[in-house]
């Protein structure tokens, strides 16, 4: 099974799980109307830093801590920092820790968005502590940041700038231990097969060999399907 740790995209391909991820709205009228899209799917669901609404973020932070309930909802996020844009970047701080709260209350691993924040991130993991896994999705910054990240034990999702032959997401992959490594196709219309047949020959693997380590990584975080 090619397990696609994060997606916005609710099709998929022969042999895929999506990991479909739900976004909170940021306005009165969406919250009131929100309902989980795929649950015929696994899902995440987070407030997005580019969608934090600096009037309503209690609202949303009780929407999430309501529908996270859902057996259905294996992670929480994408959620986060992003200093190039959405809220105060003081704002995002709280409120990514209020939902790291939450996934700590329900035991769910946290899907992170992180843009040019790391050092907020890894302080952040410092002061609060977090025993639920942490996994930054769509990593595509220098191998440096890799290493401290995976240090702290963080895990790393990487998508489609594998295939790109001078990504920092390559350099990444050749290093990273294969335990903290999911694969994803966020919100690109690309296959999670090409994906995962550049990881395997990079890592000098086959498919069925890759395919069983990222899922048995899931379960290693989840602990059930």
């Amino acid at each position: 099974m090619l397990l696609n740790l994060h997606t916005h995209l609710l099709k998929k391909q022969a042999n895929e799980q999506i990991i479909f991820n739900e976004i909170i709205p940021d306005s009165e009228e969406g919250l009131e109307n929100f309902s989980l899209q795929g649950t015929d799917n696994w899902l995440s669901a987070g407030i997005h830093p580019w969608y934090i609404n600096e009037q309503l973020y209690n609202l949303q932070l009780k929407k999430l801590a309501g529908i996270a309930q859902d057996p259905a909802i294996k992670f929480i996020g994408e959620c986060g920092l992003d200093r190039l844009k959405g809220a105060p970047l003081p704002l995002q701080e709280e409120i990514f820790i209020k939902q790291i709260r939450i996934a700590e209350d329900l035991k769910k691993p946290v899907i992170i968005h992180c843009v040019k924040c790391y050092n907020e991130l890894l302080s952040i993991k410092k002061i609060v502590r977090p025993r639920v896994p942490m996994i930054v999705h769509g990593f595509n910054t220098k191998i440096e940041i890799a290493r401290q990240l995976i240090d702290k034990g963080f895990y790393l999702s990487l998508g489609g700038a594998l295939l790109h032959e001078e990504s920092n997401a390559l350099k990444v992959l050749k290093e990273i231990p294969l335990e903290r490594l999911f694969l994803e196709t966020d919100d690109k219309d690309i296959s999670i097969i090409a994906i995962y047949q550049k990881a395997a020959e990079v890592r000098g693997l086959s498919m069925e060999e890759l395919e069983k380590i990222i899922f048995d990584n899931y379960l290693g975080l989840v602990g059930n399907v």
